[in-house]
């Protein structure tokens, strides 16, 4: 291929990023804006309480969404504190960009693969309409389970530790946002286990008894990513992340060998039949 031939290929897929990545950015403003400057009231009519939006950049759905999670996970006693006057700041605006992130991923998701689809073989657009929703609501229920079940439990067991020490229980509000939202992450990430190693089977890329056979490297590198990602240097941190994550990988070598033989292998070309 010449460059004559090859540079308006070049600029019309850099066009067209650019036209996808403008429309991403659009809903994700919107979004983050929104969270920005409004907050939720709740009204009485007529017997009725009713969820209002009202104008409000101190006590906005961020703000409000931080103090139910300090209500919900930090023990009684604990205090969060502002160290710098920017950390109230700070973390208001890194939890609407969280917030923005999520709402706005489906949207995220629909412009990232119009700009990929012209690319793909017809078995690949197959294999992500099927992922697609399994991977969104193992991701959800990930980052519940950590953010609504074992972040409290873990947080009870610093406080005693502090309590143990004689220290005060008291922690800045931007180490208790950013550690949450890694947190938070981590797990939805972490429960996508078994849909990736289902999509690589089912592309033909990994058979299922290699995912039987290697499992003891598979329980290492979850102990070594719940070492890494647990909010502490206690092993019972490690193990609350690795044992899910241990669990969630012979769930995907179950389902990987469940298609295999059912279906079979599938090349490249070939449709794959749903899960």
């Amino acid at each position: 291929m010449s460059d004559e031939e090859f540079l308006p290929i070049i600029f019309r897929n850099v066009d067209e990023l650019r036209f996808r990545l403008i429309r991403i950015l659009e809903v994700f403003g919107f979004f983050f804006i929104f969270f920005l400057i409004f907050e939720i009231r709740y009204y009485t009519l007529f017997g009725y309480t009713f969820p209002f939006l009202a104008f409000n950049v101190y006590h906005n759905i961020p703000a409000q969404l931080l103090k139910m999670l300090e209500a919900h996970i930090l023990p009684k006693g604990t205090t969060l504190l502002v160290l710098k006057p920017t950390d109230g700041v700070s973390a208001n605006v890194y939890t609407a960009l969280f917030l923005a992130l999520i709402f706005s991923m489906p949207n995220i998701v629909y412009q990232s693969g119009k700009f990929i689809g012209p690319a793909l073989k017809k078995s690949e657009k197959a294999l992500i309409r099927t992922v697609t929703v399994p991977a969104s609501a193992l991701f959800a229920a990930g980052a519940f389970m950590g953010l609504w079940f074992v972040a409290p439990e873990l947080f009870i067991i610093f406080h005693n530790f502090n309590v143990g020490l004689g220290a005060d229980s008291s922690m800045g509000i931007m180490s208790f946002v950013s550690f949450l939202l890694l947190y938070v992450v981590s797990f939805g990430l972490a429960f996508e286990i078994p849909v990736f190693m289902y999509g690589l089977t089912r592309s033909g890329i990994v058979q299922s008894d290699t995912w039987f056979k290697h499992w003891r490297y598979a329980v290492v590198g979850s102990l070594i990513f719940g070492m890494i990602f647990s909010p502490g240097v206690l092993g019972f941190t490690m193990m609350v992340m690795a044992l899910p994550m241990i669990a969630l990988y012979f769930a995907g070598a179950y389902f990987s060998r469940r298609y295999e033989r059912k279906y079979g292998t599938t090349d490249s070309n070939t449709v794959s039949e749903p899960l």
